[in-house]
């Protein structure tokens, strides 16, 4: 039992910083255009956020027990906060907490979202938006990349993803509706053309 458990420990040590490597890489190297839908904002805008809060308060309920139970602990959180620059930090990264927890959240379950439907088939899907605006990527992305930006005509939602192909007619059809075409997955749409 207690190699399975040094086993578990090692994967759970090993596993995170894998996928903190190989994500943007993947990532990086795909760039999958993506539109999200709505279940996709209503798990990532709504339920990850109140998981997130409710983490904290755990979080915290669980440090205030420990501090009230064991004298040790306790001597260990006033020498560590006795330094001034500790109480400063400690200080301005309390609030942030819950921001920090939710980031870690967003890269570990957004990111293969989109990795996943990028790279498995899904229904024909396409819709026709207004593309409002058309920027160039910065400088460590290729020159033939451009930022998309595109509004719904009906729901005045706005979506943007970067678009490696056709820049100069791109360029040229600011303002102009477009049908995306692609593919549709569960929380959202992956983009595989642009119909003019």
């Amino acid at each position: 039992m207690k190699k399975i458990y040094d086993n578990l420990l090692f994967v759970a040590i090993v596993l995170p910083i894998l996928l903190c490597i190989t994500i943007p890489i993947l990532m990086d190297f795909t760039d999958p255009p993506f539109i999200s839908n709505e279940l996709y904002d209503v798990v990532f805008f709504i339920t990850l956020p109140i998981i997130c809060c409710a983490l904290f308060i755990y979080l915290n309920i669980l440090i205030f027990n420990k501090y009230r139970r064991c004298s040790k602990y306790r001597e260990s959180l006033k020498y560590n906060f006795s330094d001034t620059k500790m109480k400063l930090a400690s200080i301005f990264m309390y609030p942030l907490s819950p921001l920090l927890i939710y980031g870690i959240f967003y890269i570990f379950i957004s990111d293969p979202i989109k990795l996943w439907a990028y790279y498995t088939q899904g229904d024909y899907w396409y819709k026709e938006y207004i593309l409002t605006d058309v920027q160039e990527c910065g400088t460590e992305y290729e020159d033939s990349c451009t930022r998309l930006y595109f509004k719904d005509p009906k729901t005045n939602e706005t979506h943007d993803f970067r678009w490696y192909d056709d820049k100069s007619t791109i360029m040229n059809n600011k303002n102009d509706y477009v049908y995306i075409v692609g593919e549709a997955s569960l929380f959202g749409y992956i983009v595989r053309n642009l119909e003019r």
